[in-house]
């Protein structure tokens, strides 16, 4: 397909993840037709200034209107929401439509996110669950993924989908995501915000028992990255024209580059706000479970076990250039606390 008749539109563009990727898109597809969903009104002459030709006013809940733009679509990316089902039961209605309208599968690239993989830990590493990490280059292991996990019931949708053979259904699962966002609008991660508001809640860092569980991690430019390997994969011929279609369970990647235990992290914030008098000490204390969840309902986010091996990625040459967490921490933290107004 040429790129002046490859319709794009995002989901979630004024995020995190969706910034950088509107301009590394951009970068890609410089004759494609951009079309995004914007909620903030003061937002829209931002993204008309960053190229996207046609802003959708509107929220995830404006169904209809997700629906109709989906319909006019070749490649959606949905960055906004893993969990809202009601939007991406609007999302594969309207590539439904376009796929009845064109006879060729839209794509749909969809960010899930690694919490589909975690545990029910209460802040303590389980060998059990890091022995038997979850490889995305093994069927097997993304099909036995509980259907009552966090994500998993708009993952199944998806699955769903392709297997019905409208689209062309392609899951990112990102663990946790680090460092700085270079899209138009500065814009927070989501794990190192829940435990700073540990932190202000608690009026000092604290983690969940001895903090040992564990998660993986990326730096949001190396998952830009491999969006931009995926996409092209994606559109390829060689996937497209394809004379058998791959499952749908071989399109689920997870995308990590290290590890870190959610005292270690804890203890990197601490330091962080510590040295700008936000907290007084940068001691962590070990609280239960119960005490983490009534300081913050997110808690739970911080204190469980998940592994997934991106395999995949790294066949398809994927190399992530940020591999110390640990060095961007101090930004990402300076950055929160603009957000909340603390300094």
């Amino acid at each position: 397909m040429a790129q002046e008749s490859l319709n794009i539109f995002i989901l979630g563009v004024t995020g995190y993840i969706g910034g950088p990727l509107l301009r590394r898109l951009k970068k890609l597809f410089p004759d494609a037709h951009y079309s995004a969903l914007v909620r903030s009104e003061a937002h829209i002459p931002i993204f008309s200034a960053e190229g996207v030709q046609e802003i959708v006013h509107g929220s995830s809940a404006d169904t209809e209107k997700i629906r109709k733009a989906c319909s006019q679509a070749d490649l959606v990316f949905n960055i906004a929401d893993c969990d809202d089902v009601p939007m991406t039961v609007a999302v594969l209605a309207g590539l439904k439509e376009r796929f009845e309208q064109t006879g060729r599968r839209p794509v749909l690239i969809h960010t899930s996110g690694t919490g589909v993989i975690m545990d029910k830990a209460q802040g303590v590493l389980d060998p059990k669950v890091a022995a038997e990490a979850f490889d995305d280059a093994n069927e097997e292991d993304i099909k036995r993924i509980p259907p009552e996990n966090i994500h998993r019931n708009v993952d199944e949708l998806i699955f769903a989908a392709d297997a019905e053979g409208y689209i062309d259904g392609w899951i990112v699962a990102p663990p946790t995501i680090y460092g700085v966002s270079n899209g138009p609008l500065a814009r927070d991660s989501r794990q190192i915000p829940i435990i700073i508001a540990l932190a202000l809640a608690a009026g000092k860092p604290i983690c969940a028992n001895d903090g040992s569980a564990t998660w993986d991690n990326v730096h949001v430019q190396d998952l830009v990255d491999f969006y931009e390997l995926l996409v092209q994969k994606a559109l390829s011929p060689e996937t497209r024209n394809a004379a058998t279609r791959p499952s749908p369970y071989s399109k689920f990647y997870f995308c990590e580059s290290g590890q870190h235990s959610w005292r270690e992290l804890t203890e990197a914030v601490a330091e962080a706000l510590y040295k700008r008098g936000i907290v007084p000490t940068k001691e962590v204390t070990s609280v239960s479970y119960e005490e983490a969840v009534k300081a913050h309902p997110w808690a739970f986010a911080v204190m469980t076990n998940s592994f997934g091996k991106a395999t995949k990625a790294r066949q398809m040459g994927w190399v992530p250039k940020h591999v110390n967490w640990r060095a961007d921490v101090d930004e990402d933290v300076e950055r929160a606390l603009k957000t909340l107004g603390k300094i």
